[in-house]
């Protein structure tokens, strides 16, 4: 379902996304709400600046269409617990 709040909170908490493993997070988190990929790259681009890095590894080559929701049960706590 997604969020009625645009941006979704955990997205402007981060204004700046400079390493990957962030973007994997703010992307599945927005998966996980029911975004899909070209929607959760658009609303990442909207409301983050990205470094080279990402853009490249992530982005140019095609990578976020390729990744999935796929949740163990670790990923599924954490993307479950509030952001205080």
């Amino acid at each position: 379902m997604m969020d009625d709040e645009y941006p979704p909170i955990y997205v402007r908490e981060f204004p700046e996304v400079f390493d990957r493993f962030t973007f994997d997070y703010l992307f599945k988190r927005l998966l996980t709400d029911g975004y899909n990929n070209k929607e959760a790259k658009d609303v990442i681009l909207y409301n983050c600046s990205l470094s080279a890095l990402v853009m490249q590894e992530r982005l140019d080559n095609g990578y976020y269409l390729k990744m999935a929701l796929c949740l163990n049960m670790i990923e599924y706590f954490c993307l479950s617990l509030p952001i205080s």
